[in-house]
């Protein structure tokens, strides 16, 4: 057998190996159907002007920032905002005053600062590996605490999706349409870009989805809209 034979049966084995992990998850099948999350707009002045006080402010915050792949990374964003539970649906003028919001507000909102600065940003998601210490403790977080007398944690959060799986949770982020059909993706919860090189551990990235309507390069990896990609 040829060290190419080797490397072909071993790539195999590993998505052999992937595959079994995933569907392993009780999630799973809602992970990869699951459609990225959108800010409302209500189409009236509470909104819209919560939407111009915000990208204002993106733009203050990009004064003096430097840039990565000539793009400003809105890395402000986990300052202005923690990371925990949002309740959904929600709002343009619910969203800004809000001081906890999840992956897939953080993801709309940089998509919005992406967009205001020139470039083509479209939502995309991520499969990520975790140990079961963190998938624990995120089920005891997303159990959110009622805000008003007599309502329920289910009530104070909505019906909340099942992103957090026993070793792998369901994750959004942004991808970037560059002028040359390359992609680059951005975490836009932890501040970081993601490379399309595979990598295990903590917090490793497993398979990524682009909701880009468009096919994109990334690294020597074709990305069509819709695909999930294993790494």
């Amino acid at each position: 057998m040829t060290l190419g034979a080797v490397s072909r049966q071993k790539t195999a084995e590993q998505a052999e190996l992937l595959q079994t992990l995933f569907e392993s998850e009780r999630h799973f099948y809602r992970w990869v159907e699951h459609p990225s999350s959108v800010i409302i707009h209500h189409e009236s002045a509470c909104c819209e002007e919560a939407r111009l006080w915000f990208l204002a402010y993106a733009k203050s915050m990009e004064i003096g920032s430097l840039s990565q792949f000539r793009l400003k990374a809105p890395n402000w964003l986990m300052g202005l905002f923690e990371w925990g539970p949002s309740k959904w649906p929600i709002s343009w003028c619910e969203v800004v005053k809000e001081k906890v919001i999840d992956c897939g507000a953080f993801a709309a909102l940089a998509r919005e600062v992406f967009q205001a600065q020139g470039h083509e940003a479209h939502p995309a998601q991520a499969l990520l590996s975790y140990n079961q210490a963190c998938t624990e403790h995120w089920q005891d977080l997303w159990k959110a605490e009622p805000k008003k007398p007599g309502e329920t944690s289910s009530e104070a959060l909505g019906e909340a999706f099942p992103w957090i799986g026993d070793e792998i949770v369901y994750h959004e982020i942004c991808v970037i349409e560059l002028p040359d059909g390359t992609a680059q993706f951005y975490d836009s919860t932890f501040g970081q870009w993601y490379q399309p090189e595979a990598r295990t551990g903590f917090g490793a990235l497993l398979a990524i989805r682009s909701e880009c309507p468009r096919l994109l390069q990334w690294g020597d990896k074709a990305v069509s809209c819709g695909e999930w990609i294993d790494l």
